[in-house]
């Protein structure tokens, strides 16, 4: 059977772009970045990329979702696999640090959203797009399909004055 849909995490792993070589590379994702064999993206980027993968970051609920659906935060911790930091972005800081980018020359965004405003991952990109264009740091976004279609609009846009993680 013939897939109509190829997801960016696949695209970057079988087709190597020449410009990450020698890269230090950070991932942000969680459990649902996974290929269509549910090979993890994290696994996946450090296999294609030997060494070169530096940090993980993670949104709500933590790296592994270990966190229940609420606003529990996570702490940093370390991959037990990999050896190498994972920054929970839902911590004391919802905003990556220079000190956290110092670490990494290329930051790879690979997250299922599900198309809601009140979901918090696409503030946590956001804010990742914005402090590496402060820091001038390269951003890929290895695009996913959106689950419920991308093309109802549904709700009001949100006052400024009620900005928030759920909005802005």
């Amino acid at each position: 059977m013939k897939r109509n849909v190829i997801l960016g995490l696949e695209n970057l792993i079988t087709d190597l772009p020449g410009y990450l070589k020698g890269k230090r590379l950070g991932l942000l994702s969680n459990p649902a970045s996974v290929d269509c064999h549910f090979n993890h993206a994290s696994r996946l980027i450090s296999k294609v990329f030997p060494g070169q993968l530096k940090a993980l970051f993670s949104p709500q609920h933590g790296f592994f979702a270990e966190k229940q659906d609420n606003m529990i935060e996570s702490e940093h911790i370390l991959d037990p696999q990999l050896n190498i930091p994972i920054y929970s972005l839902y911590s004391d800081t919802r905003i990556p640090t220079q000190k956290m980018f110092d670490k990494i020359d290329v930051l790879l965004i690979d997250i299922q959203d599900v198309g809601t405003r009140v979901y918090t991952f696409i503030y946590t990109v956001s804010y990742c797009l914005e402090i590496a264009a402060k820091l001038k740091k390269q951003v890929i976004i290895l695009d996913r399909p959106n689950p419920i279609g991308g093309t109802q609009i549904e709700g009001n846009i949100l006052s400024k004055e009620f900005a928030s993680f759920v909005g802005r």
